[in-house]
């Protein structure tokens, strides 16, 4: 009798094995081609900090007239360095930006053209100043200014990271919602941005099965995910990093590789607009894997 019930416990764990679902690793990849798509990736990190740092101002752009110089009573100050007291006008009628110059302001076209009379333009150079507007959505414009003279072009501090680890490499299932759905996800600026929440990614790390909500556009080759972890306490951006994994069909596999999680812009400058990530996307495992802070030692604040 008791051998009966020892065959039938066996079998009927063999059979609750059977309907639970097998977990997949990821991929199998080359060591070598996966070493120098990392080190791809890494020069892009450095790329980004070298554009990021030199953001010298950002300021919003609303209806009418907006006027720029070096005059502090102006809605957008530029350093006196390289701009007049008054430089010119921003006009913006709804998705129209003109740039009406002041006298002898030295306004240029990013081609060289001396700007001399009012003209459409979202982006023009004072100096070593570049002026962009930039359209976050909900009709709102801001204007960002980069300096050409700031340390960073020329000598950006060094990107860390962890070190390439393939147990942070894992499988992910797409769990699609029935139907995307738009969401108004918050920004540092305290306004927010638009975006499609597409699904969940569902992943397990140390043996324990995880969710993550996936943004993305339809037709995206890459999904958008933002998410925090305990290391943004220590030694990550305090803010949150993203992973951009490859885009799959509702029940299919993809790959988060956490080794190539990166910083957002604002980690790098104040002067920037970022989403926030979706509260859910909070990661109780400390992820040791993917960019790291930039350190103080280098010469450049770091942004917390």
């Amino acid at each position: 009798m008791n051998s009966t019930r020892a065959l039938v416990a066996v079998v009927l764990a063999l059979l609750a094995g059977c309907g639970r679902e097998s977990w997949p690793d990821p991929p199998v990849i080359d060591l070598a081609t996966y070493e120098a798509e990392y080190a791809s990736w890494r020069e892009q990190q450095q790329e980004l900090v070298g554009a990021v740092l030199p953001i010298a101002g950002l300021w919003p752009l609303a209806e009418g007239e907006t006027a720029f110089g070096a005059d502090a009573s102006l809605p957008i100050v530029l350093p006196s360095s390289v701009s007049p007291s008054r430089a010119g006008v921003f006009r913006r009628e709804g998705t129209t930006i003109t740039v009406i110059p002041a006298t002898d302001a030295n306004l240029r076209l990013p081609d060289g053209t001396r700007i001399d009379r009012a003209v459409e333009a979202d982006h023009i150079v004072l100096g070593k100043l570049r002026l962009v507007v930039d359209d976050v959505g909900d009709d709102r414009r801001w204007v960002s200014a980069w300096d050409g003279d700031h340390p960073a072009v020329e000598r950006p501090p060094t990107v860390e990271t962890y070190p390439l680890d393939k147990a942070w490499r894992v499988a992910a299932r797409f769990d699609a919602f029935d139907a995307p759905k738009p969401v108004r996800v918050p920004d540092v600026r305290g306004g927010f941005m638009n975006f499609v929440a597409a699904g969940e990614l569902v992943f397990r790390l140390n043996g324990e099965e995880m969710r993550l909500t996936a943004l993305g556009e339809p037709g995206g080759e890459q999904f958008f995910v933002m998410f925090k972890d305990p290391t943004n306490l220590t030694t990550t951006y305090s803010g949150y990093r993203i992973l951009t994994p490859a885009v799959v069909r509702g029940g299919e596999w993809t790959v988060l590789d956490f080794n190539f999680a990166f910083n957002p812009p604002c980690a790098y400058s104040k002067y920037t607009l970022c989403p926030l990530p979706p509260p859910e996307n909070q990661l109780q495992v400390a992820v040791e894997a993917g960019v790291k802070r930039l350190p103080s030692a280098q010469g450049f604040p770091v942004l917390e």
